[in-house]
């Protein structure tokens, strides 16, 4: 049975740990589940890692997007599958991931449940067209602990959506922007200049 390769391009650390841990939790080898913040250094690691599934942030600042990065792997590894995950996810993103054949996008800050959520159907969608996917879903779906240690959620991230009326220092503002920086969720308020750490906020 073919090993399952996977790679993870994302600009936060804790997301990258995030989804390896994740799907480390099923029992894929740790070792085929690379990592990387850049999508150019995704692009270079997938042609030697030949990867069967990315998840990938939308990259959209970046000369190389998370769509763009998928086709560069499908250059070298025509049978890689992506999802996408994004900051700013409207109809138009959708409309373009669903074009691309992207099995989810994901749009962010989300729960870990979520992206649980997610995964698991994404790869219950390729356990067809891959024996090594299909032996580790049936060994999780029949309770069979995974060769690895099973992945422990940290703590969801607070919930933020422009819009929203929140307390900071004393004061009812409201949300502008909600980010996802580096592992930490800041949002911009209406008004204040800089971003605040969500931990220093709350609801009214």
């Amino acid at each position: 049975m073919s090993a399952v390769s996977f790679l993870i391009s994302d600009p936060s650390p804790a997301l990258q740990t995030f989804a390896q841990q994740l799907l480390a939790g099923y029992g894929f080898d740790a070792a085929a589940i690379k990592t990387t913040g850049n999508p150019h250094a995704a692009a270079e690691i997938a042609t030697s890692l030949k990867p069967d599934f990315l998840i990938s942030d939308w990259f959209a600042k970046e000369s190389l997007t998370g769509i763009a990065l998928h086709h560069t792997i499908q250059k070298t590894s025509p049978g890689c599958h992506f999802a996408l995950l994004s900051q700013a996810s409207g109809p138009t993103h959708q409309q373009e991931a669903d074009e691309a054949g992207a099995l989810f996008l994901l749009a962010k800050p989300f729960t870990a449940d979520a992206m649980r959520a997610a995964v698991r159907t994404a790869l219950e969608q390729l356990a067809p067209l891959h024996p090594g996917i299909a032996h580790k879903l049936s060994h999780s779906a029949s309770g069979q602990k995974p060769a690895r240690p099973v992945y422990v959620a940290p703590p969801d991230l607070p919930q933020y959506k422009p819009g929203d009326r929140v307390i900071y220092a004393n004061r009812t503002e409201s949300v502008k922007h909600v980010i996802l920086r580096r592992g930490e969720l800041v949002v911009q308020l209406d008004g204040i200049p800089g971003m605040v750490e969500a931990s220093k906020i709350k609801r009214p």
